[in-house]
């Protein structure tokens, strides 16, 4: 029998509600996230989502929940200024749960990586990748989460189940906020704890085995999956060839008996699709993805810590060249090369003329080097780049790729503009020009611009009696 129409003119079913202990209503919208403890849905109030428990009020396993987000709510986390949704409130009817406030304008990573994968799969087309920031914005996202995890680590505190479902990040592709959620798994566990809690797809094998519990080496294993899927969007152990022939196998690739699909030595679980790891990946970031799925898939304490990852996604979203769609490109970003070759679209030298890579160096005066210092001595290579562009970047006095970098401080700023190399710099800092064939140093103030002659330059950022960073490069 057909189900019966609703009367013309009924109203529409009254959405779930609940309320918290400061007697705050919430109407639920649909879930965007759930496991084992409980469900989290947004609210009409689009600053707050609520997670509600699987089990009522006295149930043994609701009483255990409610003692957790209890200890959680003693954590450092607000002193420390991570973006983590902590509990505001606690939901008391229907049934237990908490309230999180987040920033305004945000959504989960999971509608990134589905745009991007049901494009791929649907037109065989990178619109998706693109649509959602390209390249330059998944280094610059997970970089920020690899920062936010590095801190809360720091503290010996784990999150215990990331995934994308349970990050969130600006919706607008111009910005690279990141928030999490689900913060009632927050554990202090640098090594392991009793809680075996994951997500599907992103729990590290030792949990998924049964032989350890959540820890900061599991979420350093969860975030490797979110950035190698971000990047590629592949799964570095289901989307192999042994997988797409055996879907059985996927519980397998989840304990760790096959290998991932870039094991360096064993090809039986290769993948066929997805993009090509010289695309997105720096060579750095391939060694990191090395160590955790195949030297840390068996001994958690050789996955590489967060601090290497953020640092390894900040050097390489330094390297960004813009394709411009000016000049006939894409639009996307890509990682420098000297081809200039754009991956996604393959035109050539579309960004030539409006980019130019900076090599990093450090300088000593020989009076911090001795007697028989050689002046070849007074320069070090440290091995960072930077890209500089239309857009303007800024030079700190640690480069990008460096655990000090985000937290110091910006001496100028730097982009090129109508054919000129354009600087900006910071009221009473000190940046100098040093030019090749010129003896003559020149101390920089306001806004420099310098036209494209061929020259071999020097940027120095810092006093020269002493030492001090400095940019290289030929305009």
């Amino acid at each position: 029998m057909g189900k019966t129409s609703e009367p013309a003119g009924s109203p529409p079913p009254r959405k779930p509600r609940v309320m918290d202990d400061k007697g705050g209503v919430y109407e639920l919208g649909k879930r965007i996230a759930e496991g084992g403890q409980g469900i989290v849905c947004p609210t009409q109030d689009p600053r707050f989502l609520v997670k509600v428990s699987r089990h009522p009020a006295g149930d043994p396993r609701t009483e255990a929940w409610s003692r957790q987000i209890a200890a959680v709510q003693q954590m450092p986390i607000e002193e420390n200024d991570l973006p983590i949704a902590m509990p505001v409130a606690l939901v008391t009817k229907p049934r237990p749960g908490y309230v999180m406030e987040l920033m305004d304008g945000l959504v989960p990573m999971e509608d990134v990586l589905r745009q991007a994968h049901e494009r791929l799969l649907a037109e065989d087309s990178l619109a998706g990748f693109l649509a959602t920031g390209g390249l330059a914005r998944r280094l610059r996202l997970l970089a920020r989460l690899g920062r936010v995890l590095a801190r809360l680590h720091g503290l010996g505190i784990a999150h215990g189940d990331l995934s994308p479902k349970n990050v969130f990040v600006s919706r607008s592709v111009e910005h690279d906020q990141v928030w999490l959620i689900d913060c009632d798994n927050l554990t202090y566990a640098v090594r392991n704890s009793d809680l075996q809690i994951y997500t599907p797809d992103y729990g590290a094998p030792e949990i998924f085995r049964g032989e350890l519990g959540i820890s900061t080496y599991t979420d350093i294993w969860s975030f490797a999956v979110m950035a190698f899927q971000t990047l590629t969007l592949l799964h570095p152990f289901k989307s192999g060839a042994l997988v797409d022939a055996d879907s059985e196998l996927e519980t397998a690739a989840f304990r760790g008996d096959i290998p991932w699909v870039d094991h360096d030595s064993d090809e039986r679980n290769r993948a066929a699709a997805g993009l090509p790891r010289e695309f997105v990946c720096t060579p750095q970031l391939v060694g990191l993805f090395q160590r955790c799925f195949q030297d840390g898939l068996s001994a958690p304490e050789r996955r590489p810590v967060m601090a290497e990852w953020a640092q390894a996604l900040e050097a390489a979203a330094a390297l960004q060249v813009q394709c411009e769609e000016d000049d006939g490109g894409c639009g996307s970003t890509f990682l420098w090369s000297e081809a200039m070759e754009c991956p996604f679209c393959g035109q050539v030298g579309r960004g030539a003329k409006s980019s130019v890579l900076m090599d990093h160096l450090v300088f000593a005066p020989k009076s911090f080097l001795g007697e028989d210092a050689k002046p070849q001595d007074q320069w070090t290579v440290t091995g960072q780049a930077q890209v500089v562009g239309v857009t303007p970047v800024s030079l700190r006095l640690s480069p990008p790729g460096t655990a000090s970098f985000p937290d110091s401080r910006a001496l100028a700023s730097v982009w090129i503009q109508g054919g000129a190399l354009t600087i900006q710099v910071v009221s009473g800092e000190n940046v100098t020009l040093q030019t090749s064939g010129v003896k003559q140093l020149e101390p920089l103030h306001g806004r420099v611009r310098l036209p494209a002659r061929g020259a071999r330059m020097a940027l120095h950022l810092g006093r020269l009696d002493a030492p001090h960073g400095v940019w290289r490069l030929t305009w």
